[in-house]
């Protein structure tokens, strides 16, 4: 990845053949065909540094040469009350096997002999760390891009600050967040010895870059002086608790409508209501988990964006086909290629326990979901309906039982008989529906312990300022649903008490298309955010004018205040925001879980107590829908 990201090939450190190949250097690049010269254990790169400017023509930074040939297209920004050109340095290397980069503002010449000799003095002495999204289940050092939403992001230089950056600290590299904060830990103190102490370091970051705000603002009170996540969630641990509900449900419903086309489980919002997310009619199948099973047109986020990760999370046997390319590429023995395990938990094999042919304990688990029990209380789920989905929605096999599953998983697999729910991988029975339900799957809860012990959850313990920041992406179905900030506000709440350091913005989108599940957001509060934020942290106090909010799409305030995103995690009637925004949710919250998310292994309550709770509101049922509920849930149900 070296190559890609501008260094050359990685440090040859060994002639034992450990690591990555390294290959004779040839005019147009390595020579990967031939033979190695050399192993690179610690993918170690040469530092560099080069300058960069903002041209306004093409709005993206562009490879500056030297200070004495200035392009005209070079924007002019404001800096200490005089306008100067909007050039950038950017140093790069390598901190803990991952890539980083450090950007400032450089409008002016200066020498590069040591760090004594740099011109800093457009630098506000104030730091934004860069985290980044994705989903990654590691092997890899990740990727370096030189562009303005990520390594020279524009909103935060443009303001003065310094940029720091590392593939370690991108979760589409890896989601071991002990190894994010050891690595943020260490290109934050290689920032300083460099440049010195910044006056204060705020986070940024959208989706997983959120989450890794959230945890690692959680789990180490040095890092972090204030937070900016976007498009977030609370932790990738009890995310994953719902996200692979999604296609044992999606399953059960595309054979229900196969069965009955005209029947109401071709009603995508029929479905949604038993899933807790969001729904439209006019959605349009495309990509590679295209699924001709289902309604058409139409989709879930469950349906749309959420398919394919379960595989990428669980299934040791399955890897994106790059992984294996690149494991070619760089000559790693056939053993090494066959013994990797793709899976989010084995990649965190220095946290979670695994067997002696390892396989690792999990976190997921549903023994005693009720799912649909929201749709069931308020009467758009039938009892019968209820029964037969929760005795027929199964489970996912023990990892050590998984395989490679049918077509799209497996690009040679038979076309004509596609499984786009990887059904092959699931825990089914075939009379699940009156006599032997589908087994349900019971976690680890050493896993869970394990967990919640190394900060892998987000447990609301935070104390630093937050703005958390979101486009309104739910009518597209988009993974980033708007559920995700509430859950963490509710955790805060749950852990602090009061929630007096974490507001919400959420701002509306120009157009988003529900066909084609495209969006145009023209605004981008980002720069809003970091405004608001440094008055925040320099006061050391909340200003008096900084509440939870919401925008329209110029950036406009459709409202502010304390009560804006009233009705979604209180009882009162729905506030201006949440009106605007709908929340929707998840199929465990619509199975009875609380709004905070984090409950890996509901602790179970036998199905007396649950009719005494009123869990299945005015529903009356049979003494044999009563005894069917018992041969579902023999040991009882969540007890939320």
């Amino acid at each position: 990845m070296g190559v890609k990201a501008g260094f050359g090939q990685s440090l040859i450190d060994n002639q034992e053949g450990i690591g990555s190949a390294v290959f004779r250097e040839m005019v147009w690049g390595p020579w990967i065909y031939g033979s190695p010269v050399g192993y690179s254990r610690d993918c170690s790169v040469r530092t560099r540094v080069d300058y960069y400017y903002f041209s306004s023509k093409t709005e993206s930074f562009q490879p500056l040469e030297t200070h004495d040939e200035i392009p005209g297209d070079v924007e002019r920004i404001t800096v200490n009350g005089k306008e100067v050109n909007f050039i950038v340095r950017a140093e790069r290397g390598s901190i803990n096997r991952f890539f980083y980069s450090i950007a400032m503002l450089a409008p002016y010449e200066e020498s590069l002999e040591t760090p004594n000799d740099l011109n800093n003095t457009a630098w506000n002495n104030k730091l934004v760390y860069k985290f980044q999204g994705g989903v990654g289940i590691g092997h890899w050092q990740g990727r370096l891009r030189m562009d303005k939403k990520q390594a020279l992001h524009y909103a935060s230089l443009k303001r003065g600050f310094a940029v720091a950056f590392s593939s370690g600290t991108s979760t589409a590299s890896h989601y071991n967040l002990k190894l994010a904060e050891e690595t943020a830990v260490m290109v934050k103190k290689h920032f300083t010895a460099t440049y010195g102490e910044p006056r204060y370091t705020v986070g940024l970051g959208g989706s997983g870059g959120g989450i890794q705000q959230y945890v690692l603002g959680q789990n180490n009170t040095s890092l972090l002086d204030a937070a900016i996540p976007q498009l977030s969630f609370p932790d990738m641990v009890t995310q994953i608790s719902y996200v692979v509900d999604c296609d044992l449900l999606e399953r059960y419903f595309d054979e229900k409508y196969q069965a009955a086309p005209s029947s109401k489980w071709g009603d995508w919002q029929f479905r949604a209501a038993i899933q807790g997310v969001s729904a439209n009619t006019t959605a349009l199948e495309s990509g590679r988990h295209e699924n001709i099973y289902a309604p058409s047109p139409g989709g879930s986020t469950c349906s749309k964006n959420w398919r394919g990760h379960t595989q990428n999370i669980m299934n040791p046997e399955w890897a994106h086909p790059a992984y294996q390319k690149a494991l070619d590429i760089f000559k790693f023995p056939e053993g090494t290629k066959q013994s990797v395990k793709w899976t989010h938990w084995n990649d965190l094999e220095n946290i979670y326990p695994q067997d002696e042919e390892g396989f690792p304990e999990i976190t997921w688990d549903n023994v005693g979901v009720q799912y649909g029990l929201k749709a069931l209380r308020n009467k758009s789920l039938s009892v019968d309906e209820f029964l037969e989905l929760n005795a027929c929605v199964g489970s996912w096999k023990p990892l050590k039982q998984q395989r490679m599953g049918n077509f799209p998983w497996d690009q040679e697999a038979d076309k004509s008989k596609p499984d786009p729910w990887d059904q092959a991988n699931m825990q089914l029975a075939p009379n699940c529906k009156d006599g032997t339900p589908a087994p349900r799957f019971a976690g680890s809860q050493q896993a869970m312990d394990i967990a919640h012990q190394t900060g892998q959850v987000f447990n609301g313990n935070i104390n630093i300022p937050i703005i958390d920041l979101r486009w309104y992406l739910d009518p597209i179905l988009d993974i980033h649903h708007a559920y995700g900030s509430f859950s963490s506000r509710a955790r805060i709440k749950q852990h602090n008490g009061n929630t007096n350091n974490h507001i919400i913005w959420f701002t509306a989108c120009e157009e988003l298309d529900t066909e084609l599940l495209s969006r145009t957001c023209p605004y981008d509060p980002t720069g809003d955010a970091l405004d608001t934020m440094d008055q925040w942290v320099t006061l050391g106090h909340k200003p008096s004018n900084t509440t939870d909010a919401c925008f329209d799409h110029e950036g406009e305030i459709i409202y502010a205040g304390s009560d804006a995103w009233n009705g979604v995690l209180n009882n009162k009637p729905a506030g201006v925001c949440s009106k605007q925004f709908p929340v929707h949710t998840t199929p465990r919250i619509a199975a009875g879980e609380p709004m905070t998310g984090d409950v890996l292994k509901c602790q179970l309550k036998p199905l007396e107590q649950a009719l005494r709770d009123g869990d299945y509101g005015h529903n009356l049922l049979s003494p044999a829908q009563l005894k069917r509920l018992h041969e579902i849930f023999p040991d009882g149900v969540c007890a939320y």
